[in-house]
């Protein structure tokens, strides 16, 4: 489900800029990041799922990563798919197993998130009524690339308007998939940020595992290193900021 950004209003954004997350547990992957991270002065977040499975190195990695300012942020105990589990259960047994569990345990090993990554970009606006009561924002997946009852539909990344946080408090948004596999350009995030630029929005992008040239396929859950560095550069060349999710709503992350 996609959630479009409405009006404008002021806060705590002064200017725009990118924000990118991470999703799942490649801790040892991210944490080879913190160079190109730091050439930047980029403050990104990763979504971690299934903490419980954590080696003390990982948790340590990740503790070292929020020191230097990134967040870290849930992405479910288990990594279901919300609607089709809550169809099979219950809305109570999403809540108490993927939920709970994941903020008991990254509590535990000393995290306390603030806002969640759906797996697999699924939801209900039900579900997303319960989360937002532990969360301030919701992250969904959006790609430039969909398929629909057998057709593939393509959207210029500057006209998707769901990845460009408009200022507005918005709790439920979508970050566009940078993987390999969404078969993204260079010259598709310059007009994305050109956008972000001319609008004082912020773009908001993410990705899995990074690799190397070395090592990835079209098909690899994840997302090329050296992509992200150009993104990073073109960022740069903008004077765009780097936020992360969380920073997208300053104000709600106070209040609870």
């Amino acid at each position: 489900m996609l959630f479009f950004a409405s009006c404008h209003s002021q806060n705590t954004i002064e200017s725009g800029g990118i924000a990118l997350s991470f999703d799942d547990r490649f801790v040892k992957e991210w944490i080879q990041l913190k160079p190109i991270l730091n050439k930047y002065n980029a403050k990104v977040t990763f979504y971690v799922t299934q903490p419980d499975s954590l080696s003390e190195e990982d948790i340590q990695m990740l503790h070292e990563l929020r020191k230097e300012g990134h967040e870290i942020g849930c992405h479910g105990a288990m990594h279901v798919q919300s609607m089709y589990y809550i169809w099979d259960n219950s809305l109570d047994a999403y809540m108490e197993n993927e939920i709970f569990h994941a903020l008991l345990v990254m509590k535990k090993q000393g995290f306390s998130p603030k806002t969640f990554a759906h797996p697999g970009g699924s939801q209900t606006w039900y579900s997303d009524r319960q989360l937002l009561k532990y969360f301030t924002l919701l992250r969904d997946v959006s790609m430039k690339y969909q398929n629909f009852l057998g057709f593939q539909y393509i959207r210029e990344i500057e006209n998707i308007d769901e990845i460009y946080h408009q200022r507005n408090h918005e709790q439920k948004v979508n970050a566009l998939l940078i993987d390999v596999s969404a078969k993204l350009t260079i010259e598709d995030i310059k007009k994305g940020l050109q956008r972000a630029t001319k609008e004082g929005s912020v773009m908001m992008l993410f990705g899995h595992k990074p690799l190397t040239k070395t090592t990835q396929n079209i098909n690899e859950y994840g997302f090329d290193v050296q992509f992200l560095e150009q993104i990073l550069a073109e960022s740069a060349k903008l004077n765009l900021k780097t936020y992360t999710m969380q920073e997208l709503n300053a104000d709600a992350s106070a209040s609870k």
